[in-house]
């Protein structure tokens, strides 16, 4: 074998053991060695602040009521809590949705957030516009997408819509990202930014829910 088809396989071998290396990691956000941790019953959060007990169950609280109102609720599931400053393990454990406010991988109990303040209820991406949600309802959006899978499977949740399988979560979340004051400057200045679809899926799943009667299995079925 040549020289270079001997390192040409090196190469791939040590892309791909880093690839599996970020793969792990992502996938398991504790390995990034997190400075702060609480558990409060089967919730645990890891943090890269000193984490407020008090304002922290607050806000866990405000996401439970928001998420009871869901019919796919099921009391006692074990859930991650992952509060970032944006930094470097944002960008680890981001990758491929870096503008996020959140995020759930498939299969994964572990939620994600960007910019966090629990003292706040606010987590953010940074962005002028559309760009600042409340931590409560961010939670209640990411554990619904959980929740939606739980329900029909992780596959038939990704093959969802984008306005049901954002706009379902945000429903139920009782919020999107977008002022009603900041929607026609939005459109204006960016007709296909992809906040929109989170603020018309939610609209169009309130007035679907409305039409079916409040049917979830339903609205997730047809």
């Amino acid at each position: 074998m040549s020289r270079f088809a001997t390192l040409r396989r090196w190469t791939a071998r040590i892309a791909c053991g880093g690839a599996v290396v970020v793969a792990g990691v992502v996938h398991v956000p504790a390995a990034l060695a997190f400075p702060y941790r609480a558990d409060f019953g089967r919730t645990t959060v890891l943090s890269e602040r000193p984490i407020d007990r008090d304002a922290m169950r607050h806000v866990l609280d405000r996401a439970d009521r928001l998420l009871v109102a869901s019919p796919l609720y099921r009391p006692g599931l074990s859930r991650q809590l992952v509060l970032t400053d944006g930094g470097w393990r944002w960008d680890i454990l981001s990758i491929g949705v870096r503008t996020s406010i959140a995020f759930r991988r498939p299969f994964s109990h572990a939620l994600i957030f960007n910019r966090s303040s629990v003292a706040a209820d606010r987590v953010t991406n940074g962005a002028t516009l559309g760009g600042v949600r409340s931590l409560s309802g961010t939670i209640a959006h990411e554990m619904t997408h959980r929740l939606v899978a739980d329900h029909i499977g992780e596959w038939a949740a990704m093959r969802l819509p984008a306005w049901k399988r954002e706009g379902y979560p945000d429903y139920v979340a009782h919020e999107t990202s977008i002022r009603p004051q900041d929607e026609a400057l939005i459109r204006q200045r960016a007709p296909h930014a992809r906040v929109l679809t989170y603020y018309e899926g939610r609209r169009r799943v309130a007035a679907e829910l409305a039409r079916n009667g409040g049917s979830v299995d339903a609205l997730l079925r047809d």
